[in-house]
């Protein structure tokens, strides 16, 4: 592998937005480094993402990040290969890399939540969140449909639309429900944004 591609998945790993597909993204990444086949990422929290081909793995990674175990990455090399000592020691660097994202991403995915005793304004001020996007999740909390939230910030229902699903992204929920639970404080989101499709419910305009 060349210095170049070495350091766009550098780069990759450390690419956390949107924390929801992160998981995914980085065990690839470190997938590419050795050129494995297939790749199964298992995370303490008990989602999983990749394939599993069969048969034992080639590798097997432990995930930390300091002392605090994330998960396991299992990777599958193409038939007849082996792993050299570089290699190794590079895949080893990635895993390690990936463990210390992973939970630099779940920490990115929280700071969205509701502190007991805060109020909406101060979650949002915390939030990694433009102004704009802000705005826009103060409107929906209080009950505006996307067709309110157009009205008022003078947006069309397409540009709201897109706002939300990059707010989805930034924050790892899923929905608009989960994301009003998020900002009451009743937070109903998965400890680990995966395992879920992009069924945003964006089209509610009621």
């Amino acid at each position: 592998m060349s210095l170049f591609q070495m350091m766009e998945i550098a780069e990759g790993l450390m690419q956390l937005d949107p924390v929801r597909t992160y998981p995914s993204r980085g065990a690839e990444l470190v997938a590419r480094i050795i050129s494995a086949r297939a790749f199964r990422l298992e995370l303490t929290a008990g989602e999983g993402v990749g394939e599993d081909p069969g048969g034992e793995p080639d590798l097997s990674l432990p995930l930390r990040s300091g002392r605090e175990h994330v998960g396991l990455l299992q990777l599958w090399l193409k038939p007849g290969e082996r792993l050299g000592d570089d290699e190794l020691r590079l895949a080893r660097w990635g895993a390690r890399a990936l463990g210390r994202s992973l939970c630099y991403a779940n920490r990115l995915a929280a700071e969205g939540g509701r502190r007991q005793g805060e109020d909406v304004t101060q979650t949002l001020k915390r939030a990694p969140l433009t102004p704009r996007e802000r705005d826009v999740v103060s409107l929906l909390v209080s009950g505006a449909s996307t067709r309110d939230i157009a009205g008022r910030t003078g947006l069309t229902v397409s540009t709201v639309n897109t706002y939300l699903k990059r707010i989805f992204s930034k924050l790892g929920v899923h929905s608009r429900v989960e994301l009003v639970a998020r900002m009451a404080g009743t937070d109903a989101t998965p400890r680990h944004p995966l395992a879920h499709d992009e069924s945003t419910s964006l089209s509610q305009t009621h």
